[in-house]
């Protein structure tokens, strides 16, 4: 995966256009897992107000649940893809991109998938104790929450850290090396922040919005289809800056305007000429 100097650029863009359809596949599929994950949550499981009724969900919608967590690694998985081949081409314009950003991004996706599967196994025992003997009031599923393992938790967080890092070390690296405009590097390292700092009123919800829209956009970026043209970068192999919406405007309109014209001789009675005669006709007039 890493950008060897034995690669040549040549053989590089040859791999960019190879590859460049399956990673915005990768990106779109992923966007559409998401969609469908939030879909799940909020139709067939819905939302609890209470501990109470968050493990009568789980034991109503086992299925549901394991659905939602298999869309959602999926995703990941997906996500990774997509990254991946971002990954290399800036590791290729850019060496001294961090190596362990590949690690992060492999990981990731084990992590959440492990934490995901324990945590949700952990869920389903719980809710059953639950039901099975003594009171079903609040007090009590609140107790037995909080013997919850902590393993499957730990592992969620984790995967979910190293999500957060890659989303910042590869934007930062793709705009420094002119593959990504300004605007996407900056929103995919807030994506990431977002991820384990959610700041933003509305929380989780906010965050996948902008994920939603960061992913889309890169399968977009990776087609080709970028409005006003990709970077130069992309058709080089090199890194070279991503040209500012001033420098584009700038661009488009020295295309757009018509050649200057050349200067009429003097046959063609343009103003220039017509001085010189004026005053002559003024000078005759006076020596009358």
């Amino acid at each position: 995966m890493s950008a060897s100097p034995a690669v040549t650029r040549e053989g590089q863009l040859e791999w960019e256009a190879r590859n460049g359809k399956l990673a915005a596949g990768a990106a779109f599929l992923a966007v559409a897992l998401t969609v469908a994950n939030v879909a799940i949550q909020a139709g067939a499981i819905g939302r609890p107000d209470n501990e109470r009724e968050a493990l009568l969900l789980v034991d109503e919608n086992h299925g549901d649940f394991f659905l939602s967590l298999g869309t959602q690694v999926a995703s990941y998985v997906l996500l990774a893809g997509a990254l991946l081949y971002l990954l290399r081409a800036t590791m290729h314009r850019r060496p001294e991109t961090p190596q362990f950003a590949i690690a992060l991004l492999l990981l990731a996706p084990l992590l959440l998938a492990a934490g995901g599967v324990l945590n949700q196994l952990d869920l389903n025992e719980i809710a059953d104790e639950f039901l099975a003997s003594g009171s079903r009031g609040n007090d009590r599923a609140e107790e037995l929450l909080k013997d919850q393992s902590n393993l499957g938790r730990g592992l969620l967080r984790g995967g979910s850290l190293c999500v957060a890092l890659s989303f910042v070390l590869v934007s930062l690296n793709a705009m420094r090396a002119g593959l990504l405009s300004r605007f996407m590097g900056v929103l995919g390292m807030i994506v990431g922040g977002l991820l384990v700092l959610p700041l933003l009123p509305g929380g989780q919800s906010m965050v996948q919005i902008f994920w939603l829209a960061w992913l889309a956009a890169l399968g977009v970026l990776f087609l080709g289809r970028w409005p006003n043209g990709r970077g130069p970068a992309w058709e080089t192999g090199e890194a070279v800056p991503w040209p500012s919406a001033a420098e584009t405007r700038g661009e488009t309109r020295e295309a757009e305007s018509p050649a200057s014209e050349p200067a009429a001789d003097a046959d063609s009675g343009s103003p220039a000429d017509a001085t010189p005669r004026r005053r002559s006709r003024k000078r005759t007039k006076k020596s009358r």
